[in-house]
C-alpha cells in the first residue's frame, strides 16, 4: 500500500471520528444534573441555544431563536466565545447546539442547525 493511500485513509478516519466523538460527548450529557455553581438563570426548564458569531449555521438559526426568545422566556442564548465557562459546563463541542433542561437536568442535546418547526417542537418538551 502506498503512502498516499495510507494518508488518505487516515484523513478519512479523522473526518469520521471527530463528528462521532462530538455526538457521543453530547449524548453523555443527557440526564446529568445542572451544576449548582452555574448562574440561576440557567436553572429551571429551559431551551439553551449555544452559538458562535463566526458560525455560518448559527447565523442562519439565530434569528429564529431570537423570535422564539421574544415569545417565550424559557429560551436562552449563550455565545460560547462570550461565556466559555457555561459552554464548558454543558460540554459544548460544536455550534450550534441546543440543550433542553428540565427540572435542572439535561433532557436532550440537539446538535446542528434546526428549523423553526424543529425548535418549536423541542421547546414544547420543556414546557
Amino acid at each position: 500500500m502506498s503512502w498516499v493511500m495510507i494518508v488518505l485513509l487516515l484523513v478519512a478516519a479523522f473526518l469520521i471520528l471527530v463528528p462521532m466523538l462530538t455526538y457521543l460527548s453530547a449524548r453523555r450529557m443527557v440526564g446529568k444534573q445542572i451544576e449548582t455553581s452555574l448562574p440561576d438563570h440557567l436553572s429551571g426548564n429551559r431551551m439553551i441555544y449555544f452559538y458562535s458569531a463566526n458560525c455560518g449555521p448559527c447565523r442562519a438559526m439565530t434569528p429564529i431563536i431570537d423570535r422564539l426568545a421574544g415569545e417565550n422566556e424559557q429560551v436562552l442564548k449563550i455565545d460560547v466565545q462570550g461565556d466559555p465557562e457555561t459552554a464548558r459546563a454543558f460540554n459544548i463541542r460544536a455550534t450550534p447546539t441546543t440543550v433542553l433542561v428540565k427540572d435542572n437536568k439535561v433532557l436532550d442535546v440537539a446538535l446542528g442547525s434546526k428549523t423553526e418547526k424543529q425548535l418549536a417542537s423541542l421547546l414544547e418538551r420543556v414546557a
